[in-house]
């Protein structure tokens, strides 16, 4: 869950105990009624009480250590009282063992972290109701429980948890398990065949130094059709046979060879999201052969050592969206297939070949943040020209960032003015003869985020030529990165903002979010893109077209454009062109 969502929903809790104030119950000494409980002075009348009275009406609660002083046993038979709970979050203090009647039949999420457990439970435990177990900086624990009684457990994480050495083979037997990830757990050796969890669709392994591959099977890997994405780390990597398939974790995942260095072998087809970050591959260990994967829509590479990336010689026709950021070694990427929409080259400090993109019609978001200085002024304009040219001018954004030094695209050489403001005077019929507005910033500072406000107005002193905040000339000065977006009005109606055509007058700012405390010197421009002909009209009451070709899927820090309030004559924009970072 992410942290804001939780935030709410602890706040929506907190207003409905607020609007419905309860004194202590004089013989529970918890609020009778209250059934959420995570605030310190909550929890500690909890663990103060009497152990033998019932907590039936608790359903959750999240328990630090620091919140109570009482013996383990006593930790225990609090606990056992609870038979009613469904989620809990519990930090440190957990003794040697969970109490023999833990968790309850109706518990759906179980949080430890920081236990002293060697094992959660002896034996069979029957838990219908349970979806979800996160053990994390469980130094002594050595075994995971037995998954015979967790029919429909969905989502199972280890992390820094460094004495387990092997997941119980009953989890062959989860027809429910989605998610099962492996983090930090330097002693882990061992996986039970995947293959045969039918619904499984992510699984990660990160840092588990010791894992090996000799937990085989000779079934075949073909047998079920998950989705399965994986991120491989450097340390994850068993040692392979170059003779013998190696069926380590089943269809569909993509099993490398590490620091053997003898390719890449049994990458499923049906695989549609693939991640393998970290791997130090090099050119030698990708196997263009093998690189046969008809429905992949997103592939990150970043963080390896590889000098090239041919995209003609693999076979991905529906690649949608691609990362190699920090990969520098990376000299040449090229080939990309027609249907790609987003590419990630950030950090990659050799880059200096980049193929030709003029027939990506999809491409919508390239981004070369960081020190790419070989990456010229001319394969900038070329990129720049393909995203122009492309389905994105009538119905999405477009983000380009291009951090190369001095260079800047040449359609706004000569024109970037100081400042971050510009007015731009719009000529009679704007909205039907113009897609959108593209804007440049040019600074010496990384920007991370950028918030664009428009601003629409009426003048009767009509001039049909653009008016600027400074009429000063761009001197000579060095500019660390370029970024150009672009909004076209069919995307903000998409998203629920709509453009005035009465006015004729739109004021442009923007205020940018830099990677340092130090605010840049900033050059900008807003310029209108005519149609591309005169079929493409403004949408009104025509059905949305279908945008799922570009593939602006919601990020772990959000969409690279977001409509952040608009009214009949503003509108706010939070650009992202660097979300990751």
């Amino acid at each position: 869950m992410h942290d804001l969502i939780q935030e709410m929903g602890l706040n929506i809790v907190k207003e409905n105990q607020l609007n419905y104030p309860e004194k202590l119950d004089p013989e529970k000494h918890y609020p009778a009624k209250h059934s959420r409980f995570w605030e310190e002075k909550d929890v500690r009348s909890i663990w103060a009480m009497d152990a033998t009275k019932e907590l039936d009406k608790i359903e959750a609660i999240s328990v630090k250590s620091y919140m109570y002083a009482s013996l383990p046993s006593q930790n225990h038979q609090v606990l056992a009282n609870m038979k009613n709970l469904r989620w809990i979050d519990w930090t440190g203090g957990h003794g040697g063992s969970l109490p023999r009647n833990f968790p309850p039949g109706e518990l759906h999420c179980l949080i430890l972290r920081g236990g002293q457990q060697r094992q959660l439970w002896k034996g069979y435990k029957f838990l219908p109701s349970l979806k979800m177990i996160k053990l994390q900086a469980m130094d002594n624990l050595i075994t995971t429980p037995n998954f015979r009684g967790l029919p429909n457990l969905e989502r199972f994480m280890l992390f820094d948890t460094w004495n387990i050495k092997e997941i119980h083979s009953s989890i062959e037997g989860l027809e429910r398990l989605g998610y099962l990830s492996v983090e930090y757990c330097n002693n882990f050796k061992m996986f039970p065949p995947t293959n045969v969890i039918k619904k499984l669709d992510s699984l990660i392994i990160s840092n588990c130094r010791k894992l090996s591959n000799c937990w085989k099977k000779d079934n075949l890997f073909e047998q079920y059709s998950t989705n399965i994405f994986v991120t491989c780390m450097p340390c994850c990597c068993g040692k392979g046979h170059a003779d013998k398939p190696s069926n380590d974790v089943e269809e569909p995942f993509l099993i490398h060879k590490g620091m053997d260095h003898v390719g890449l072998q049994f990458i499923s087809r049906r695989l549609r999201k693939l991640i393998l970050r970290q791997c130090n591959f090099r050119d030698e260990d990708i196997d263009y052969d093998v690189w046969d994967l008809p429905n992949l829509q997103e592939l990150d590479l970043s963080l390896n050592l590889f000098s090239r990336l041919n995209f003609s010689i693999l076979k991905v026709p529906r690649l949608k969206w691609l990362d190699v950021s920090e990969c520098k070694s990376l000299v040449e990427l090229s080939g990309f297939p027609s249907s790609i929409s987003s590419i990630r080259a950030d950090w990659c400090d050799s880059l200096k070949t980049v193929g030709d993109t003029s027939n990506c019609r999809w491409l919508w978001n390239v981004s070369f943040y960081g020190r790419n200085i070989g990456v010229s002024a001319r394969c900038g304009d070329m990129v720049l020209q393909s995203l122009l040219e492309g389905n994105a001018i009538e119905d999405h954004f477009i983000s380009f960032t291009h951090s190369a030094g001095h260079h800047i695209p040449n359609r706004f050489v000569d024109r970037l003015v100081i400042g971050k403001k510009c007015t731009l005077q719009l000529p009679p019929n704007w909205y039907n003869d113009y897609s959108g507005f593209l804007i440049c910033n040019a600074n010496n500072y990384y920007a991370l985020s950028f918030m664009i406000s428009m601003k629409q107005d009426l003048d009767t002193d009509f001039r049909s030529e653009v008016c600027q905040e400074s009429d000063e000339a761009s001197n000579e000065s060095y500019f660390n990165s370029t970024y150009i977006g672009y909004v076209s009005f069919n995307s903000l109606i998409r998203h629920g903002a709509r453009l005035n055509p009465a006015y004729n007058m739109i004021s442009f700012s923007i205020d940018a979010t830099y990677e340092t405390s130090y605010e840049g010197e900033s050059r900008f421009v807003a310029e209108l893109i005519p149609r591309k002909s005169k079929d493409h009209v403004a949408q009104t009451t025509k059905v949305t077209p279908d945008c799922s070709h570009f593939y602006d899927e919601e990020r772990e820090f959000g969409k690279t454009f977001t409509i952040q309030r608009h009214s009949e004559s503003s509108i706010k924009i939070l650009w992202r062109p660097c979300y990751w970072y």
